[in-house]
């Protein structure tokens, strides 16, 4: 009977080991998620404020596609109306353009030196407007086969223009002229969106790791995180990107329904969109931007413009 006791106390005392070390390995393994930005973020405080349904009852959303925050205005390209529409933000309807100005198709918007650039499906090259909405000239395709689509610029510096068939990143100077590119099929495979400020250019990788690239203005790469994955700490399908006033990028998951933050070394610093409650959460988002604690996302599921405030 001795022999038997002994036997069981030392299975006791290896299974208490056992537990211990299970304990240590799931601590440790926390410790490092969280180090690295993966592990579940402190919750950011964002409330749903309201949301954009239309310009007006003549002019109805059909096919939303990208967001732009200049100044005070916020510019809505509708892809599938054929048109720009700007808000201010509050959401009030301020100016639109289309079709009647030649308008077809339009992919994405920016606005540099006081004019209007316009990226659209089946041109070449990218549309100069006034800030009336009125053509004034182009930018010629730098090389045979280009198509202009997500942009991205760098204040009184230059823009950079995604090339859908190449998905080369093409460079060009504060004057329109093209300066060099980089990129192509074997570095990126796909590309969701593209943002550039503070001398970097981040981009989001819709089907390969990492999701999240950044390169200096020259194209050299600097650095990346994320992953596509099925847990809720991986992306699914990542698409618009920006870069907020504080060096914080905000990324769009479309198949996610939600909109997640980052610091430059990939640590989580928020995300909202999975609320619970149905009217306020989003539904395929595409596009994100922001000024100061106000986030303005594009809902494709929806057909509408959502506003959100980060109170925290």
């Amino acid at each position: 009977m001795h022999i038997i006791y002994k036997e069981i106390s030392i299975y006791n005392e290896k299974a208490n080991f056992m537990k211990n070390i299970e304990k240590i390995v799931f601590l440790s393994a926390w410790i490092v998620l969280t180090f690295v930005g993966l592990a579940e973020p402190k919750p950011s405080n964002f409330y749903f404020i309201s949301a954009i349904e239309k310009f007006s009852d003549d002019y109805r959303f059909e096919g939303l596609s990208s967001i732009l925050i200049n100044d005070e205005e916020l510019y809505v390209v509708d892809n599938g109306g054929n048109h720009i529409y700007i808000f201010n933000l509050d959401g009030a309807s301020v100016f639109q353009f289309g079709k009647e100005k030649g308008i077809t198709l339009p992919i994405d918007v920016f606005v540099f030196n006081n004019y209007i650039y316009v990226s659209a499906e089946g041109k070449d090259f990218i549309e100069i407007l006034n800030m009336r909405g009125e053509k004034i000239g182009e930018i010629e395709p730098p090389y045979e086969g280009f198509a202009p689509g997500k942009m991205a610029a760098i204040e009184r510096e230059g823009f950079f223009v995604v090339d859908r068939k190449s998905l080369n990143i093409c460079a060009f100077d504060r004057d329109g002229k093209y300066q060099y590119k980089f990129g192509g099929r074997n570095l990126f495979k796909s590309i969701g969106g593209i943002a550039a400020k503070n001398g970097k250019i981040y981009v989001s990788v819709m089907s390969a790791d990492p999701v999240i690239r950044i390169f200096d203005t020259k194209g050299e790469y600097l650095t990346g995180f994320g992953h596509i994955g099925e847990s809720d700490q991986y992306f699914s399908m990542p698409s618009g990107i920006k870069v907020d006033d504080n060096g914080n990028i905000w990324v769009v998951d479309a198949f996610k329904h939600r909109v997640i933050g980052f610091n430059i070394e990939g640590k989580r610093q928020g995300e909202f969109g999975k609320s619970g409650n149905p009217k306020e959460d989003l539904y395929y988002p595409l596009s994100v931007d922001s000024k100061g604690d106000m986030f303005y996302v594009i809902e494709k599921g929806r057909g509408r413009i959502s506003m959100f405030k980060r109170m925290d």
